[in-house]
């Protein structure tokens, strides 16, 4: 049996529920389920882990089966709401793992999200597409990529948007200048 992003998104989150870990999928995956399907082979997820739950972390995602960064790093990463990878080790798809930060819009985020199904046997938290649309017009205005343009342009039309909470968002996180080039 292939092992492809999905198999491995459905083992990071079988885990991630197990330990009582909150998240959602966000980058190309979330974003090919409001539009249209394209190759991807990593995984983005934003998560809430609480200090208390990096050993148990840890020892879920263990060396034979995941490149897991250290405790310390983990902690560092936690305490500072920044970033770290796993990286599934049978595959080499790479999962980013976005720690929840301390903000209105984060924790709105994490509100909007929904549980959907996206393979038979696998159900996972999603953002939703007016959150996937405000992260991938901050990541091309960080970064550039015509990419998350493309991506924004195939969830417009093909997704029902709420147009209310996008044009708030896109105003509150001052991301006027990438929205003009949608």
């Amino acid at each position: 049996m292939t092992v492809g992003p999905l198999e491995v998104l459905k083992d990071v989150t079988d885990r991630f529920e197990k330990i009582g870990i909150e998240y959602f999928l966000v980058g190309s995956l979330a974003a090919m389920y409001y539009s249209r399907p394209r190759f991807t082979n990593d995984i983005d997820l934003v998560a809430q882990i609480k200090a208390v739950q990096i050993k148990e972390f840890e020892a879920h995602f263990p060396l034979q089966d995941y490149d897991c960064p250290p405790f310390e790093i983990i902690r560092d990463e936690v305490l500072r709401m920044g970033a770290f990878n796993l990286i599934h080790q049978a595959t080499g798809i790479k999962i980013d793992i976005v720690l929840q930060k301390n903000t209105e819009h984060s924790k709105s985020e994490f509100l909007r999200r929904k549980k959907i199904t996206l393979l038979p046997g696998l159900e996972a938290y999603l953002a939703s597409p007016e959150d996937i649309i405000l992260k991938k017009l901050d990541y091309f205005r960080t970064g550039g990529s015509e990419k998350h343009l493309h991506d924004i342009r195939e969830i417009l039309a093909e997704t029902s948007i709420d147009n209310t909470y996008l044009a708030s968002w896109v105003a509150r996180l001052h991301l006027e200048d990438p929205w003009k080039l949608i």
